[in-house]
């Protein structure tokens, strides 16, 4: 028999006592723990979610209403950008590598079409990849209408003669065959900086003269050849036109690149922040410098327009694009829109050195005199108000004009570098539609 003694009842009441207040201690230690874990979550999320915001945050020109859709497109290509510039800064030059180009690609491609894979195949097109003049194309040949006597578009891709490739651009050059009904040959020509000017160019011209010389054999009628291209496919677009003129029944530079005399055009100083991962001054400056293969240890000379010489700002090539050209009605800041250009600086020795490139006018198509301007095709310039290198495209259009082609502006306002990539996908642009749907229509009719 267990007896039990007044006290040993206190002690047990006092150590149930003891449990319980230490069991509610507890409890009130686990909650303040679980109240600061959570808000410190919380805290690190919206420090995040704050600095991812503020990374995503772009200039978005004015009248384009997916806000989201040119954060996602800047984002993506910007973070690509910091990653090239660092091999760059490491003795990769230009950030160029097998790799750093399939990544762009692979990225891109997904922005395009949803997918890292690109399109399978489409019953309304048969694609083909072969050799024309030597140089790696595609083929894409509608599967309905006539096999013979067909229009043709050759269009060379952009990327700053460096980036990018046919697989990139096949979403764009499927929807011209189709929409169009015409056979479209996408050039894969070198690129620099391994093959820098004329090699590019070289291979462009040879692949458009290929096809126009053997139109009865690929099915086309070689009287309806047009070519096209956007960016540094759109210099490549002018400098093939200035060599086989009226041989082309059409060309369509799409914002192109057209000079490297003057890097501080209204369009370089007031586009340079609006969606940059697509384009900016600095970036458009290393595709020239790649291209010309000139040396990045002059990038703040050549930004700064100290590479020509006093004469040179002075003479004729000058005044191919100098501020009597512009069209004020698409520059928005007014104090650009009457620039005036200083005349008495500039790096003699660097202009001396790169000359020759410098105005080639098949290296800067701007820089070609008027009279060979004359019997250029009709022409398509297609521009982009928010585009560095809007000024390019609209003195090209306006220099024409007045060398008595019959040219045709389709300038849009709220428009930016790349647009008419989206013109479908995960990420559309209305004015990249409408871009797209422009084009086609005007190919219709008038090839």
């Amino acid at each position: 028999m267990v007896h039990l003694h007044k006290g040993h009842k206190r002690k047990d009441g006092t150590d149930v006592g003891k449990l319980i207040h230490k069991a509610k201690e507890h409890e009130h230690m686990s909650i303040i723990k679980s109240i600061m874990m959570y808000s410190l979550i919380s805290l690190v999320t919206l420090i995040l979610a704050f600095a991812v915001f503020n990374y995503m945050e772009t200039g978005v020109p004015e009248g384009v209403p997916e806000v989201w859709n040119a954060r996602i497109l800047d984002t993506s290509l910007r973070t690509m950008g910091k990653v090239i510039l660092t091999l760059n800064n490491f003795g990769v030059h230009g950030g160029v590598t097998w790799w750093t180009r399939k990544m762009v690609e692979i990225v891109l491609t997904t922005l395009i079409t949803g997918s890292p894979r690109g399109l399978g195949d489409d019953p309304e097109l048969k694609i083909y990849d072969t050799k024309m003049a030597g140089v790696d194309v595609r083929v894409y040949e509608p599967t309905k209408g006539q096999n013979s006597g067909r229009p043709a578009l050759v269009y060379y891709h952009g990327g700053g003669w460096s980036w990018l490739s046919i697989d990139v651009y096949d979403q764009a050059t499927r929807q011209l065959a189709k929409g169009v009904g015409m056979v479209v040959v996408s050039v894969g020509y070198r690129q620099s900086p391994e093959y820098a000017h004329p090699i590019p160019f070289q291979d462009c011209l040879d692949v458009t003269e290929h096809v126009i010389n053997n139109g009865k054999d690929l099915g086309i009628d070689s009287s309806r050849v047009a070519i096209s291209g956007d960016s540094a496919g759109g210099h490549l677009t002018a400098a093939v036109s200035l060599r086989l003129k009226k041989k082309i029944k059409i060309q369509v530079p799409i914002y192109p690149c057209l000079q490297l005399f003057d890097m501080q055009t209204p369009s370089y100083i007031e586009n340079k922040d609006f969606i940059p991962g697509m384009l900016t001054d600095i970036s458009m400056l290393t595709y020239w410098l790649n291209y010309a293969n000139i040396s990045y240890d002059h990038i703040d000379t050549i930004m700064a327009n100290k590479h020509t010489s006093p004469a040179l700002k002075k003479s004729k090539y000058a005044d191919f694009i100098s501020p009597k050209w512009y069209m004020p009605e698409h520059i928005r800041t007014e104090s650009l829109r009457k620039m005036k250009k200083p005349t008495d600086f500039g790096d003699e020795k660097l202009s001396k050195q790169i000359e020759k490139t410098l105005l080639d006018p098949y290296f800067s198509p701007l820089m070609a005199e008027d009279s060979d301007l004359k019997d250029l095709p009709l022409t398509y310039v297609l521009t982009a108000g928010y585009d560095v290198l809007r000024e390019d495209g609209l003195i090209y259009y306006q220099r024409l004009k007045k060398a008595g082609v019959k040219v045709h502006l389709a300038h849009y306002q709220e428009g930016f570098h790349g647009m008419i990539f989206f013109f479908r996908g995960p990420i559309p642009f209305n004015v990249g539609i409408r871009a797209m749907d422009d084009l086609v229509e005007f190919l219709k009719k008038n090839l």
